[in-house]
């Protein structure tokens, strides 16, 4: 225990102290950063799109013979309401010439009763005028034909805004407030459980290529390196995340719903929950698959082998990423397929998070699926153990799977 304990502390420092770690974690904070400082940049950008030049508000241009002048203005502000609406008698040719020379953010041209030109000087590719510009035409057309049976354009108006009030009660998990933020935390833990169980892997091949696994070797127990690498790469994972989440907490506390709607706002809220859900079933899933990796790196003589002999492992988390995210975008979270997902150790980690956050799923199932990982990582941590003792000492090709199933089988007997 004391020998894994020193360990332990050596990974640690070596995997906290080393300069991609260090940059990454800067990377990451300042984009944690960068992302509450955001939405308060591109709202500022966009009010200053809607106004002109001037500070004034940015104008359309609005030729219009077919319908009265003061309905056609009226209807087009109430779907611009930042913008002032100029009715004006002017052709084609000289709306363009005013939209080029930036006097009209955009023009409309009502040429019948249910058609109109929109023109304008850049035409986004996820514009939305074309709709808007729609509607208010169609409630022009509308109050027309009304007025025809003599109910006036304010009864008009009364009748086609009508605000529609609802309340949504959910007994369960709300998903649509929890979906955003669960499915981001999800590719955080896959890329954090790949990430660091690679470090423990290229730690592996970087003693044994530079010969000081043979001194390890004789001066502490197989099982005791393994372990002690593996937790230690574990608790510095730990320490970038816990500065992350915490950097990400606290910059995003800090917004306010004045800057952001208060529909977006409840979207990127994360609970404590969540957080403490992600933190556990990082931890079990770092475990499963650091070992896994470490154990196979200790078959690799230099650093080009490692993929051969690890890509299987990352093959499988990746597969099985990929199924959890298809289950978790098409509302299947809930589905028998998950289900069993949550309950196998490999997959366990992100299915049954994803089933825990976004499903109504019991409290005892969380615990026995934290219960079988549990175990399945004490088990893995006794084989990874086995196979680094045969492989840290073996060097030139890495050998196939089935020989090292029966190199297992031998050293067993």
């Amino acid at each position: 225990m004391k020998n894994i304990f020193k360990i332990l502390k050596f990974e640690y420092l070596s995997c906290v102290k080393n300069k991609a770690f260090i940059i990454t974690t800067i990377f990451l904070v300042a984009l944690m950063l960068l992302s509450t400082a955001l939405p308060t940049i591109i709202i500022g950008l966009m009010d200053n799109d809607e106004e002109g030049s001037n500070g004034e508000a940015p104008v359309i241009g609005l030729s219009c013979e077919v319908y009265e002048k003061e309905l056609a203005g009226s209807e087009l502000s109430a779907v611009y309401p930042g913008y002032e609406i100029r009715t004006v008698d002017e052709d084609k040719e000289t709306l363009k010439s005013k939209v080029n020379d930036g006097e009209y953010s955009f023009a409309v041209l009502i040429d019948s009763e249910l058609s109109f030109t929109y023109i304008t000087m850049n035409n986004s590719l996820y514009g939305t005028d074309y709709e808007t510009i729609s509607e208010a035409v169609k409630s022009m057309y509308t109050v027309k034909e009304l007025d025809k049976y003599g109910i006036s354009q304010q009864d008009a108006d009364k009748l086609m805004n009508v605000r529609i009030t609802y309340e949504t009660v959910t007994t369960g998990t709300d998903q649509t407030k929890n979906y955003l933020p669960v499915y981001l935390l999800m590719c955080v833990l896959f890329l954090s459980i790949t990430s660091y169980g690679q470090f423990v892997a290229q730690s592996v091949v970087s003693e044994k290529n530079t010969r000081a696994m043979e001194l390890l070797i004789t001066c502490a127990k197989p099982r005791d390196l393994i372990f002690g690498k593996v937790i230690g790469s574990g608790l510095a994972g730990l320490t970038q995340l816990a500065i992350i989440l915490l950097t990400a907490l606290g910059s995003f506390g800090t917004l306010s719903k004045d800057i952001i709607p208060s529909e977006i706002f409840d979207y990127i809220q994360i609970s404590s929950s969540t957080v403490i859900l992600a933190l556990i079933f990082f931890i079990l899933g770092y475990f499963i698959y650091a070992f896994l990796l470490g154990a196979l790196a200790s078959f690799a003589s230099k650093s080009e082998d490692l993929n051969n002999l690890t890509s299987p492992v990352v093959l499988v988390l990746t597969v099985i990423y990929v199924a959890v995210a298809i289950m978790c975008t098409g509302d299947m979270s809930g589905s028998t397929f998950m289900t069993v997902l949550s309950y196998i150790p490999f997959s366990a980690p992100m299915a049954m998070f994803v089933r825990a956050t976004l499903s109504d799923v019991a409290v005892w199932e969380i615990a026995i699926s934290i219960a079988v990982q549990a175990i399945s990582v004490y088990l893995l941590g006794m084989l990874a153990s086995a196979i680094y003792k045969i492989g840290v000492l073996m060097y030139g090709n890495p050998p196939k799977f089935v020989d090292i199933i029966k190199m297992l089988a031998k050293s067993s007997k």
